[in-house]
């Protein structure tokens, strides 16, 4: 009796762990077409990127399940074949704005967390304004769901800080996942200021 108690064990705990590439999380995402949207306000896309914080980074993903467990904690970095749970940043940044799969379109459309979508842009991407719905502001005004972006990375401001410092929802990487963090992105030279486009609150 005691090796069938072990193989049951084992199994939940590999099911459990949910670690080290424990899995394919994509397989529990969906590829509904996003919902048209009148709304984006900042207080809205603040509730929304807050659904993706505890939930993991995926590099070239967009989907999490809103239970504040990373599904796939330990993957290999930089590999999108890993299938983890999670955005990556840029992901994280096409979702919170609404945004379009087309660069083209400048309207709203909500993405359900478990949608799996990335988008078209990369860090560099917001950095440069590329895209209808993307522009570039000073960072001195930059305010909340407004963000920072650089080559490599791209983050939004959650809150406001001072002294150069901020409050910042970012999908940073594999083994310090999504969360808010203080950062001095208005600070570093790297990093410029960006604004979706079409605010309506």
């Amino acid at each position: 009796m005691k090796i069938p108690f072990l193989t049951f064990a084992i199994a939940i705990f590999a099911v459990s762990a949910g670690g080290a590439g424990a899995g394919n999380f994509w397989a529990s995402c969906n590829y509904a077409t996003a919902q048209a949207n009148q709304s984006l306000t900042r207080d809205g896309a603040q509730t929304y990127s807050y659904t993706a914080a505890y939930e993991g980074y995926q590099w070239g993903g967009g989907c999490w399940n809103n239970n504040d467990v990373d599904e796939g904690w330990g993957d290999p970095p930089q590999d999108v074949n890993t299938h983890g749970e999670g955005a990556d940043c840029s992901g994280l940044v096409f979702k919170t704005w609404k945004e379009s799969e087309s660069t083209s379109n400048g309207g709203l459309y909500y993405w359900n967390p478990i949608r799996n979508v990335h988008g078209p842009y990369t860090a560099a991407s917001f950095r440069d304004g590329v895209g209808a719905p993307n522009g570039l502001i000073s960072k001195a005004v930059a305010g909340v769901m407004d963000g920072f972006a650089s080559g490599t990375h791209v983050g939004l401001i959650f809150f406001r800080g001072s002294g150069g410092w901020d409050q910042i929802i970012e999908a940073k990487c594999e083994s310090c996942g999504t969360n808010i963090m203080s950062e001095t992105y208005r600070s570093q030279s790297a990093y410029g200021g960006i604004r979706r486009i079409g605010w309506t609150g």
